[in-house]
């Protein structure tokens, strides 16, 4: 018994950290949300399109819903997924100084936003199939587009 106290005497047990999945890890969602401002917005993008096109990304089936809405206006998408990670990364891009706050809150990319996205851009293998997903989506998802989808949503569920 002495013998296996002075073994495990010598183990140590570190707990170390889960690792952050990548689409949490906030150079991801930078990069994922300058590329969504920079391919899918003209004027600026309100809250909801950044989450709605952000949710899209990160699940199949959300893509496949949101991929039908612009192009045929079906109205499949029943919720829209608030993620927290996007609020953070918006918090740090506009903190530095990649994204821009309209009055109308609306948001847009700075130059230095700008300069960021024509760098991913430029790497063929970085971020290919976000590039290949937003590229599809590009500018038909307007703000009117979300406008007549939430007021499809009130008038379905409406209470009288």
């Amino acid at each position: 018994m002495d013998k296996e106290l002075l073994m495990t005497d010598t183990i140590v047990f570190d707990a170390k950290p889960d690792a952050v999945p990548f689409n949490y890890r906030i150079s991801y969602k930078m990069g994922q949300l300058c590329l969504i401002l920079g391919m899918c917005s003209r004027k600026g993008s309100s809250f909801m399109k950044i989450q709605m096109i952000a949710n899209a990304m990160n699940d199949e089936d959300e893509k496949k819903k949101l991929l039908k809405f612009v192009d045929s206006e079906s109205y499949e998408m029943k919720t829209i997924r608030f993620d927290p990670a996007v609020n953070r990364v918006l918090r740090y891009a506009v903190a530095d100084e990649m994204v821009e706050q309209l009055p109308s809150g609306s948001f847009i990319l700075t130059e230095k936003g700008k300069l960021f996205v024509s760098k991913i851009l430029e790497e063929k293998n970085l971020m290919s199939s976000e590039i290949e997903f937003l590229n599809r989506v590009s500018k038909k998802l307007t703000e009117k587009k979300i406008s007549k989808l939430i007021e499809w949503w009130d008038s379905k569920n409406a209470k009288s």
